[in-house]
């Protein structure tokens, strides 16, 4: 790659810029309409001859009008100002179409700036882009300012150092770039607020200058800030001798200063270093003024115009107030120039410093160009014969990949660029003693733009990441081109041959480029261009470029690989030519790969074989894969049940069997070597090792999907396959993983049949690999293939063609003749011990096609969707893959675990899966039951069947396929077991879906074996459910009541709701725990497998894991659910003031939440009052809950004291004949809610008794008077027949009576009332009066209710105790009201 001149844009609006800055001019050409000129234009017809000459003046005037003009391009791009004397053009980058002239850039004019009370004429005139802080576009472009300084200075931007700098005749002033960004940014807010018609407008933030006044030089012209300096200890050692002699005192450390670098006269260069931190004057009238100038300028601008572009200088501006007086200017601060380099008779006129800072180049009357070193202050070259030249400079990176790969910062190399107008020259020169690595012949009416800044309010490490432009050149045509220089330009000699190929290189890649179709001329020019380049490396590059080139037809790339050959081949390769040696065989590898693709592409081209073409019958396929004709249908009838079960309503896409020639090459390799030798007839081709999945895929399927699918025979593409050098072990990979690829192949088998033979065969020829390495790498293909059914079909082909060929010795005619000979005899018989073989490959192959055909069955029902009656919450499991390697290093488990991770995506319930993988007759059932249920498990057996035959899709048939072709895999407890587990699992990962805790407990409640059943739920508890019990009972003991939801969530990491949830299922889970009958039990055989599983490799089987766990002990299993049932019972009824560990003692609450299978010794007699307080409380609180009866009569009252409360949906007999009145859902919720009161009462009772020491009949003695205060009085009639303490209970009674007498005499008339106290003798009223009936519930009481409590009150109190006689009053009272 050279240096080259590139177009980037083309400004169609010069001859308007030039007409409005040049009035004077006139173009013939422009003005003149075409067709108007005549004889009376011609010079000398009526004309003098100093008229012509004035003519030819004014017309070179005309050409060369653009260097009398002022130009600056932002180094964005987007803006660019023109001016001359008072007048300045402003123009805008837009993108256009420019034809051919290359470039959709263009720029159009958006403002004339013109401002006739201005005296001063524009001496400098900068487009200053600014750059936006927004977060979403930092560092970008916000915005362009015009900044145009006069006659009275001169302005300069540098990157580096962010400061603007004006040089008066006798002064120079340097403003802050921090300051400078403010202020602008601050102008344009407050000119949009103006706009906008908003607030008024704020005085600008001042700017921070400094005035220094430039000494002892005479004249200065330009001038360049080189930013922070310092110099080094030798240069301050050797300055301080110098000036105070042997006993000057020296600093330790030098001092920072700005160094600031001029040219012009006496001397011609000046070094001026002003000391950082050195005072400044602070701000005065000068800065105000400044910041006010530079704010009235933007805001009338932006009113007048609107534009983003604030360049308004000239525009309408406020007139200034002539009345106001003149600011003061304070005196500039002196700065000495420190030393210079002086030549008396030249005049220094430009100063350009390099991006780096440590160069730069000046021009001068004499027509030279100076380059001058910043740091040592010499000359270090000098150019000659270079009048009125503009200079700047290209810096350029080294992006080569040997850089990259280094980690290190890049490489940078600086370029000067100098053009000489006179001679219409463009000169690129290598710093510093470098040579001329490109020169352009231009137009000598063109201006160099080098802007030597970026982008305002950006630091230097943003700023070099920015593009910009760093050096253009604009003609007076418009047309703006900019340089691109190679960094290794900066690396080569003058005369290097590799410089000229890397030129030519760089053509041929241009002519490839701008050419967008393949044509004769194109080759003859790429080959003519090739056959000129003489390093073989550079050779190997313009081939790689053409070989990539995607519109180039593989013919003409053949063509000019062979020509490049052909061009090697005619010469003798030296020993030692490395490169060409390499070169030879690149050529030839690309030739093999060309002529390959091109013989695979004539392939398709051709009609469809008749050889191609194979029936596909069972006894044919039979005879084809060596196997019984019984076999292959059962191989049939597998394959269409797994289809059938895959199909999906889907759009499919045929297999793309077209390939790029370019891809086609970069699947392949050969590894060109120069120690190769050149005489081989054919190199060795292999396929890339790195080759992703995809495009391995698309070769697949270029070369071997015609084949597959019929359109032409294996032997036709195998004559070009053997032609193409590339390793028939590479053919094979290919076509297993196209085969492998996908399940719904629309071919049979004979195809690929015909193909993997073909192969087998040719590799057995070349010996290139071993025959068992071969069948190895088929077998391994097969077995970790996720696409079952054709995995299975290729391990058949494969079984079949591997015996085929060890039999026959590789002898395809013998094989010919067997298979024709078994044609012709198919009806006979063919023995087993015939084909019976028992070498290591084949019984490799049998167990591999028996484990596909599993793996079929196993594919087919996890596909399939079944009926199901009832669904059961489901796990979201995704798809299950299956390949036989997962299934063998899945340990012995895998095929039980699959099944259960099945169960649970599709969501069939426990009591289904356990009917389903139940056997016809249950063990469990004793011989006498079994003789009474066969008449029913018949019954159930023939509605099964037929349901079936109408879902043959059922849960229950795939299960029982499962069954009968696993009979030990998927047995009914393993499964079952499996099944808990899963569902555990996946609760685990979301606690607050509790229903998947519930349906493991389903699955683990219909565990047969008690051991099992205890095992699994051992390992559930301590596995999944033991932590959280763990957090909620210490949460709960800390907050002493039932925590919040967001407590809950922080804490346990779940709600409150779904936590009282869990807290049930711990109870259930506990209880199971305890019930399960692991002494009646024998310890389970597990771990048999099928015979083709079993070499698997991997984890043990959870049912082989929960025989090996230890047995729970009772005691500590009966105290952890005690606590679940206390922390249940809080949650549900939101009990306060309650501490659930305190309740035991300290010997007990060390043992809680540690293994269950540690012994514990159980403490009596402790805290009985704190647990009879709970207790009592959590019997006032489910009794509570219930809803009052609105009456005596109220549904529920005669039937819910009989309600079976074992069964929530079923009532007892004795209400069989009253299930009719049940017929509103209310009824139901009521029975649901008092069942729900008897089990908490229950168990509250059942914890009485667990811990001893409690009086449990005080318990059913509150239980009683609870439900007697709540209005439940036959279902407190019940519970009184087990309360022993009859004389508590009947004093405890007669309370309740007497508030209930109170109760019904308060809603009595003034009558009704007055005839009840005749009946109320005296000593009855005064109790009455003395028990009050504020603690009772119900107020709504009848008088047989009352009556019945009355009698059963005095059936229990003695008649020796003066309760009774109140009772007998208290009774008669009553009947007296009844009469």
């Amino acid at each position: 790659m050279t240096c080259r001149l590139s177009t980037v844009a083309v400004c169609q609006c010069m001859t308007k810029v030039k007409v409005q800055l040049f009035p004077d001019i006139v173009d013939a050409n422009d003005d003149v309409p075409l067709g108007t000129e005549g004889w009376d234009n011609w010079p000398g017809w009526g004309e003098e001859t100093d008229e012509a000459s004035k003519n030819a003046s004014k017309k070179a005037s005309q050409n060369d009008w653009l260097h009398a003009c002022l130009v600056s391009l932002s180094p964005c791009g987007d803006l660019m100002a023109i001016s001359r004397n008072d007048r300045a053009m402003l123009l805008k980058a837009k993108y256009e179409d420019q034809g051919g002239n290359g470039s959709g850039v263009g720029y159009e004019i958006i403002k004339e700036l013109y401002d006739a009370e201005e005296k001063a004429k524009i001496s400098s005139i900068m487009c200053l882009p600014l750059a936006s802080h927004n977060k979403t576009s930092y560092g970008a472009q916000d915005w362009t300012c015009v900044i145009i300084g006069f006659t009275s200075g001169y302005v300069k931007i540098y990157t580096e150092v962010e400061e603007l700098t004006i040089l008066y005749p006798k002064a120079l002033v340097v403003v802050d770039g921090f300051s400078l960004y403010q202020t602008l940014r601050a102008c344009r807010n407050q000119v949009a607020r103006a706009a906008a018609g908003g607030s008024e407008l704020m005085t600008p933030p001042p700017l921070a200058y400094k005035k220094w006044g430039l000494q002892e030089q005479d004249i200065v012209y330009d001038f360049v800030s080189c930013g922070v300096t310092s110099t080094n200890a030798f240069d301050q050692l050797c300055s301080s001798s110098l000036l105070g002699g042997y006993g000057a005192s020296t600093k330790t450390s030098t001092s920072a200063t700005y160094l600031y670098v001029t040219t012009g006269v006496g001397p011609y260069t000046g070094f001026f270093y002003a000391a950082e931190g050195s005072s400044q004057p602070m701000l005065s009238e000068v800065a105000l003024n400044m910041a006010s100038k530079l704010k009235t300028a933007f805001i009338n601008q932006m009113s007048s115009t609107g534009s983003k572009y604030l360049g308004g200088w000239l525009g309408q501006s406020v007139k200034p107030n002539k009345e106001e007086t003149r600011p003061k200017i304070e005196p500039p601060t002196p700065l000495h120039i420190k030393f210079g380099l002086p030549d008396l008779r030249r005049h220094g006129e430009t100063l350009s410093l390099s991006p780096n800072g440590n160069l730069a180049a000046t021009t001068d009357d004499f027509g030279r160009v100076i380059l001058i070193d910043i740091g040592r202050g010499i000359v270090v070259r000098v150019w000659k014969g270079y009048r009125d030249a503009q200079v700047g400079w290209i810096k350029v990176k080294d992006s080569s990949e040997s850089q990259r790969k280094l980690k290190k910062a890049a490489r940078v190399a600086i370029f000067l660029v100098i053009y000489a107008p006179k001679r219409g020259i463009l000169e690129v020169w290598a710093l510093q003693q470098g040579p001329k690595v490109a020169a352009f012949n231009v137009s000598k009416n063109a201006k160099l733009l080098y802007p030597g800044y970026g982008v305002l309010g950006l630091g230097s490490t943003v700023s070099e990441e920015i593009i910009t432009h760093q050096c253009s050149l604009i003609d007076a045509d418009g047309a703006i081109r900019t340089l691109i220089v190679p960094f290794h330009l900066a690396l080569s000699d003058k005369n290097s041959r590799r410089a000229r190929d890397l030129q030519l290189l760089n053509e041929l890649k241009g002519l490839l480029k701008e050419h967008k179709c393949d044509s004769c001329e194109l080759q003859q020019d790429v080959l003519s261009k090739l056959r000129a380049v003489k390093a073989a490396s550079i050779v190997q590059q313009g081939l790689e470029r053409v070989l990539s080139t995607r519109y180039l037809e593989p013919a003409t790339m053949q063509e000019i690989v062979g020509c490049i050959l052909a061009q090697i081949n005619s010469h003798e390769i030296q020993p030692g030519a490395v490169e060409e040696k390499i070169l030879h065989h690149f050529c030839q590898l690309y030739q093999q790969l060309l002529h390959t693709y091109r013989d695979v592409c004539a392939l398709k081209g051709e009609p469809p074989s008749l050889e191609a073409a194979s029936t596909g019958d069972s006894m044919s396929l039979a005879v084809l894969l060596n196997t019984t004709e019984a076999d292959v249908e059962n191989i049939e009838q597998l394959l269409s049940e797994y289809r059938a079960s895959s199909v999906r309503d889907r759009v499919r896409f045929a297999d793309a069997t077209d390939m790029e020639v370019g891809k086609f090459f970069a699947c392949f390799h050969g590894n060109p070597s120069s120690q190769d030798s050149v005489n081989v007839e054919r190199l060795t081709i292999r396929l890339n090792g790195e080759l992703q999945d995809d495009k391995r895929l698309s070769l697949g399927a270029f070369l071997f999907g015609p084949v597959l699918a019929g359109n032409y025979s294996s032997s036709k593409l195998l004559v070009v396959l053997k032609a193409s050098g590339i390793l028939p072990e590479n053919f094979f990979s290919l076509l297993l993983h196209y085969w492998l690829s996908k399940d719904d192949w629309q071919v049979g088998a004979t195809n690929l049949y015909s193909m993997v033979k073909d192969l087998s065969i040719w590799q057995g020829e070349n010996k290139t690999n071993d025959s068992a390495t071969w069948w190895q790498t088929m077998r391994t293909r097969c077995s970790v293939s996720t696409c079952i059914s054709s995995a299975s079909i290729a391990a058949l082909v494969g079984q079949s063609v591997s015996a085929l060929l060890n039999c026959n010795g590789h002898s395809s005619e013998q094989s010919e003749c067997e298979k024709s000979d078994a044609a012709e005899k198919p009806s006979e018989k063919i023995s087993e011990s015939e084909w019976l073989d028992l070498s290591s490959d084949a019984e490799q192959w049998r167990y591999l096609v028996q484990q596909l055909q599993d793996l079929l069955l196993l594919g087919s029902v996890f596909k399939s969707q079944p009926v199901m009656e009832e669904s059961a919450e489901k796990t979201g499991f995704g798809d299950i893959l299956l390949s036989v390697d997962s299934m063998l290093f899945g340990g012995r488990g895998a095929i039980t675990d699959l099944v259960a991770r099945w169960i649970g995506k599709v969501g069939i319930t426990a009591k289904a899966v356990s009917m389903a993988l139940r056997s016809d007759i249950d063990l469990s059932i004793d011989s006498d039951e079994a003789m009474h249920t066969d008449e029913s498990l018949d019954e159930l057996a023939g509605k099964s069947a037929a349901d079936d035959d109408m879902h043959v899709n059922t849960c229950k048939a795939q299960l029982r396929k499962l069954v009968m072709h696993f009979p030990h895999s998927v047995s009914h407890d393993s499964v079952l077991s499996n099944c808990c587990w899963e569902y555990a699992v996946c609760w685990n990962k979301d606690p607050e879906m509790v229903g998947l805790l519930q349906q493991s407990l389903q699955f683990l409640k219909l565990i047969k074996n008690g051991i099992l059943q205890h095992g699994v739920a051992a390992m559930l508890w301590h596995t999944f459910v033991l932590q959280k019990f763990e957090a909620t009972a210490r949460l709960m003991e800390k907050v002493k009541k039932s925590p919040k939801a967001s407590l809950c969530r922080k804490e346990i990491g779940m709600t409150d709701t779904a936590l009282r949830d869990m807290m049930a299922q711990c109870c259930s889970l506990l209880d199971i725990i305890m019930q399960a009958d692991v002494e009646a039990e024998e310890i389970p055989v597990y771990g048999v497998i099928e015979e083709p599983w079993m070499s698997c490799q991997g984890p043990v089987p959870l049912v082989e894991l929960v025989i090996d766990q230890r047995l729970c002990y009772y005691a500590p299993v009966s105290l952890h659910y005690q606590l679940a049932v206390v922390l249940h019972a809080i949650l549900t009824y939101t009990l306060k003031s309650v501490k659930p560990l305190s309740l035991y003692h300290a010997k007990e609450a060390s043992c809680f939440f540690k293994d269950l299978q540690s012994l514990l010794v159980l403490v009596t007699n402790v805290n009985i009052g704190a647990r009879t307080e709970f207790l009592k409380k959590l019997i006032t609180a489910a009794v509570t809950a219930l809803p009052l009866p609105v009456s005596s009569t109220s549904v529920g009252s005669e039937q819910v004291e009989s309600y079976d409360v074992t069964d929530v949906g079923t009532p007892s007999t004795s209400t069989t004949d009253n299930t009719s009145a049940l017929t509103n859902a209310a009824a139901k919720q009521e029975i649901l809610n008092v069942v729900e009161m008897s089990h908490w009462c229950s168990k509250a009772i059942e914890l009485g008794l667990e811990w001893q020491g409690i009086n449990v009949d005080s318990l059913r003695m509150h239980y009683v008077c609870e439900l007697y205060s709540s209005g439940y009085d036959k279902l407190a009639e019940e519970v009184l027949l087990t309360v022993s303490n009859h004389s508590a209970i009947g004093l405890d009674l007669l309370v309740i009576a007497g508030q209930r007498l109170i109760s019904l005499r308060s809603n009595l008339g003034t009558k009704e009332l007055v005839d009840s106290r005749t009946h109320v003798t005296l000593n009855l009223q005064y109790w009455l009066d003395t028990i009050g009936n504020s603690t009772l519930r119900s107020q709504n009481i009848s008088l047989p209710e009352l009556q019945m409590l009355v009698s059963h009150v005095i059936n229990q109190i003695p008649e020796q105790r003066w309760e009774y006689d109140i009772a007998m009053e208290l009774f008669e009272s009553v009947q007296s009201m009844n009469m």
